[in-house]
Formats: C-alpha cells, structure tokens, sequence
C-alpha cells in the first residue's frame, strides 16, 4: 500500500470526502459545474473547488475539462458508481422511517433526504463507534475526540433523522428500531465507499480488496479453504478473514456488511428480504466412526441398531441437529440421547477418534480425515438427511473483484464434486 493508500485508510478511506462525493455526482449528472450549482446549495466556484478536493484526495482525474462542460473519465463512472450506492442506502434511511411509523414522509432537499445532504463522515464514524460502545464517554475515546463532541454529532443525527434513535438507560444506551435502521444504513454506506476504494485499485491493475467469509458449522468443509488459497495465490496483495459462528450471528453481520459472504447449508425459506441464496451441492449425512472402530466390517442394516451407542449430536436448535434427529425417526426409532453436543468440526474429529462414539456428519466435510485412515464410513443406510450446501450474500450487494472470485471458486469446487 502506498503513503497515499495509507493515509486516506487511516482518515476514514475515501468515506472522509462524503461532502466532495455529493458535488462530484451533481456534476456527473449535470455535466458542468454551473449547471451542478443549480441543483445544490453551493456557488459553481464551490462545487469545482470540493471536485478538485476530491481529485487530489483520491489521486485521480474524475472528468475531462472539455469546451462543451465536464465528461467524467472511467475511473469518475466507476467511483460515481459506488458513490450513487452509498447515499442511495442514506435516502433510504428515511424510507424505512415512514415504514415504522417514525416519519409522516421522506424529507428531501435538492434530490437528497435531509439526513443524506447534512451527514458527514463523522456523522457516520460517531454513530457506528457509539452503536457499538453503548456509551458516549466509550465512542469519544474510541474516536479520540471529546465527550461532549460525541453527544453533538449524536443530536445532530436525531435532528436531521427527524425522530429519537435511542433511549438513554442505567446501563447505557438503548437503541431504538429506528437507531438500529440508521446503523445497518451507515454500515452499508460506509461498505459501498470501501469498494470504492477497492474497485479503483482493481481498474489500476492492484486487487487489494480484504475478503469476508461467515462459515456456518458441519458445512463448510474444505472447500473454503481451498478457495481462499486459489484466491490469494491469484491476488497475491488481497487478504482474508474467515470467522464461524451461528447463523443468526453471521446473517446479522451480512446485513450490515461485517462479512461478504455466508458459505453453509442454506435455508428453506429466504431469511430476510435482503438477502440471497446460491445452492452449490446436496448434501447427505452418513454415520461416521474411527478407523478400526469395533463395528468395522459388521452387518448392520439401519440405525435402529445403532441408537444404544454414544452418539455426538450437533447442537440442539441447529439444521444438522433437526437433519440428525429425522434420520432416526426415519429409522423407526427415537433420536438417542447424547451426553455430548458438538458443532466444532475439530472438536468432533478429535472426540471420534479418540473413542469409540458415532456421529452423523457429511462425507466430504470429513473428507480429509477420511482419505487420511482416521475416520471411515459405515454401511448404514440414513434416510432424510439431504440439505443443501451454498452460499449467501446480500442480494443488494455489488460485491467486489475479490469477493467475486472467491464466489467463482467455490462454484467450480462444487462443479468438480458433482462430476466425479
């Protein structure tokens, strides 16, 4: 990364120039700065003085000066691209104001909301540091500014919002559904200039993009972490990030653009109008136990003559635990009680083969641990386990170079899968 890079990273990346970004998309659309002033409230000397800022900020040439106005250059379509996308997710702030009932109607001002015209990147950087700090006193310091500047910004946002986004409490502050609107909002903006940044740097020949990945539980297998490595062996300047958790946890942080992409057992059901599913494979749970396990080699014809073993179960309230307990209600038999829940697959690895306990797991999750003799299949028919493995994303999202190819990847892992 360049002194340049790192200088506009540290500050807020290109985010900093929010109020330069508005005059650069007036004049985008109008094709001058004269005819730009007549739709916002600044003079013409104005608006080609924040462009100039924001050329020099960014380090690039936004639009040719030609006698007939302004044209804007490839990298000024991709950057008003993304830039349209961030205030796009502030005007619908106010949208999703009048759909709870907190505003009477949107309140625009010179083809923005209220909120999106007035807002600045430190609006944006105080509210999301005070989201997750509950405290002003904790934002401030997180933000190396005053308290007092804090609660400012903080009655600015409410005034330009036009309605109370918290309420304030003994142990802190409690969001409001509109807060919590303005949060998701602001992730969102601040995401769309970070691939702003990223897309600039792919169209220089550079992909620098940090790549986000949610893996759910007894679904990922290693299909993730071979992509990962076929994806950085090609950008060898991006990087990574994988993280696991529940799904409710990782849907939470897609929405608000934490991570790029879900890879796990998609749901029945679309979880959230923003959001969509790409199925990769089907999947089916066998029974699993150690290489020489004192059941190797013997005649079994169901699960009913299993159910008395130590079984692992996944965790109560999971898919796998629902697939788990179908396939022995399938087998005629309850679900066996287990002393042991576990949906960590090296802790699962380790508690099978180390003992003599069973568990129902995917084939080629366990792919490795198979083709190495520490665990093997047995012959055990298991019926009503098929779920279907893929990926999530934000279906609003225009995912970046990085985040495309990590996508690409996987589908040509499942695609060797199914032609095998």
């Amino acid at each position: 990364m360049s002194q340049h890079e790192a200088n506009v990273s540290e500050s807020g990346g290109y985010a900093r120039y929010m109020r330069q970004f508005r005059a650069m998309l007036a004049v985008h659309a109008k094709g001058s700065t004269a005819r730009a002033a007549e739709i916002l409230p600044l003079s013409q000397s104005a608006v080609a003085r924040a462009v100039r800022e924001l050329e020099i900020g960014l380090g690039v040439e936004l639009f040719e000066r030609v006698s007939r106005g302004m044209l804007p250059t490839r990298e000024g379509q991709l950057l008003a691209y993304r830039a349209h996308r961030a205030f796009d997710q502030l005007n619908a702030i106010d949208y999703d104001m009048v759909r709870i009932g907190a505003l009477a109607r949107p309140v625009m001002s010179h083809g923005y909301t209220r909120l999106a015209m007035g807002c600045s990147y430190r609006h944006l950087a105080t509210f999301v540091a005070l989201f997750a700090t509950r405290n002003e006193t904790s934002a401030a310091q997180r933000l190396n500014v005053s308290q007092p500047a804090v609660n400012q910004t903080l009655r600015q946002l409410e005034h330009m919002a036009g309605t109370r986004l918290f309420q304030r409490a003994s142990q802190g502050m409690r969001w409001l559904e509109s807060g919590e609107i303005v949060y998701r909002r602001f992730k969102l903006a601040l995401d769309e200039f970070r691939r702003a940044a990223e897309d600039l740097e792919a169209r220089r020949g550079s992909v620098r993009s940090h790549l986000r990945i949610g893996t759910l539980p007894l679904a990922a297998g290693s299909w993730v972490p071979t992509a990962v490595g076929r994806v950085l062996a090609r950008h060898p300047e991006m990087s990574a990030t994988v993280v696991d958790g529940t799904y409710e946890a990782l849907l939470y942080q897609l929405l608000h653009a934490d991570i790029d992409v879900i890879v796990g057992a998609v749901r029945p059901q679309r979880p959230h109008p923003d959001v969509r599913q790409d199925v990769l494979i089907e999947d089916n749970l066998a029974v699993m136990a150690r290489s020489g396990h004192p059941l190797q080699g013997k005649s079994l014809s169901g699960l009913r003559d299993l159910v008395h073993h130590d079984w692992i179960a996944p965790l109560s309230g999971s898919p796998a635990r629902e697939a788990f307990e179908r396939a022995f209600l399938a087998a005629g038999v309850a679900p066996p009680r287990s002393r042991i829940e576990a949906n960590n697959m090296t802790v699962l690895l380790g508690l099978l083969t180390d003992s003599d306990r069973l568990a129902l797991l995917s084939p080629y999750l366990a792919i490795r641990a198979i083709s190495s003799g520490a665990l093997q299949v047995l012959p055990v028919a298991v019926e009503n386990t098929m779920r279907h493995i893929g990926l999530t994303v934000r279906a609003s999202a225009d995912p970046g170079v990085g985040v495309k190819s990590f996508m690409t990847q996987m589908r040509a892992l499942a695609e060797a899968r199914r032609t095998r």
